[in-house]
């Protein structure tokens, strides 16, 4: 699989969001730490999230809660599906017709974080 991170996911969509607003965030905050593969599916099954990128546009990311490992992503007006896994310190996307990703994820407090290829790292909150 091809490891790029959810900004290649949206293409323009998040290349217009970084175009503009203030600078993204590209380190994690101190302390966070690598989730164990196990913590990090425990965190994100069944859940939903949005990232917002810098210019207020966001993205929702729906886990399915079965063993199916399904995924929902919605940005722009858009959509796409597939399947989510995860690694330990990261969480993998197999999409239908956007690029497969893999980011790098970590955990501060009760914070979700992951990077994206272009360095930027975005924030899952919670829906």
């Amino acid at each position: 699989m091809k490891t790029i991170a959810l900004s290649s996911l949206i293409g323009a969509a998040l290349l217009a969001g970084c175009a503009s607003g203030p600078p993204p965030r590209t380190d994690f905050p101190p302390g966070a730490r690598a989730p164990s593969a196990a913590e990090a599916a425990g965190l994100l099954r069944g859940k939903s999230f949005n990232l917002t990128n810098p210019n207020g546009s966001s993205i929702r990311v729906d886990h399915a809660a079965d063993a199916s490992g399904g995924v929902a992503i919605y940005f722009s007006g858009r959509s796409d599906s597939g399947t989510w896994r995860t690694e330990d310190g990261r969480v993998c996307y197999e999409l239908k017709t956007v690029p497969s990703a893999c980011n790098d994820m970590r955990l501060a407090g009760k914070d979700i974080y992951i990077k994206r290829d272009n360095g930027q790292v975005v924030q899952l909150v919670p829906r």
